[in-house]
């Protein structure tokens, strides 16, 4: 007859493992909490939403594109209404600008939608849908600043955006 039980050294072996789980666990508990809370705060940033809606609205209520791109491009991307007017958003000195204009080519109104923006691309990889990307800088959230300098620490932001164009008034609609 056999009887074993468990040794001392066996039960401390148990329980140093189960402490490095315990140990791990709690930090993708809190790592994750930190995320969630980033995401949250990116997502509510009121200045990438308004930009991301104006961008949205371009895109769909336009009935077509002035020249299509499937690889992609840092040029002008310029959508043509219905109605006849031209769209253009483009990067010009680290800003991003939109700028639209009447049918006879004559700029009606132009205004700087977006900052700190490092880079801009956008492609049309299949007929209807447009892509964008944006890479801008923004100041990290106050817990991340190591300096009360102004512009210190800036961090760089990427938005990837895909719109589908809707065809706007009188066209096609989903």
């Amino acid at each position: 007859m056999n009887a074993r039980g468990t040794s001392l050294i066996e039960l401390l072996v148990v329980l140093a493992l189960l402490s490095v789980m315990i140990l791990v666990g709690a930090q993708l508990v809190v790592h994750s909490m930190e995320l969630l809370g980033a995401t949250g705060r990116a997502v509510s940033n009121p200045l990438v939403v308004h930009i991301t809606s104006r961008l949205r609205h371009d895109v769909q209520e336009a009935a077509a594109l002035q020249r299509q791109e499937s690889v992609w491009t840092e040029e002008p991307l310029v959508l043509i209404s219905h109605e006849g007017t031209f769209v253009s958003i483009a990067l010009e000195d680290g800003n991003l600008v939109r700028a639209q204009a009447t049918g006879s080519g004559m700029p009606s109104d132009s205004r700087v939608i977006l900052r700190g923006v490092t880079g801009w691309w956008w492609r049309n990889p299949v007929e209807g849908v447009v892509d964008l990307n944006i890479t801008y800088l923004v100041n990290p959230p106050p817990e991340r600043q190591s300096s009360r300098d102004v512009g210190y620490g800036l961090e760089r932001r990427q938005e990837n955006l895909r719109f589908a164009i809707r065809g706007g008034a009188g066209g096609t609609r989903w």
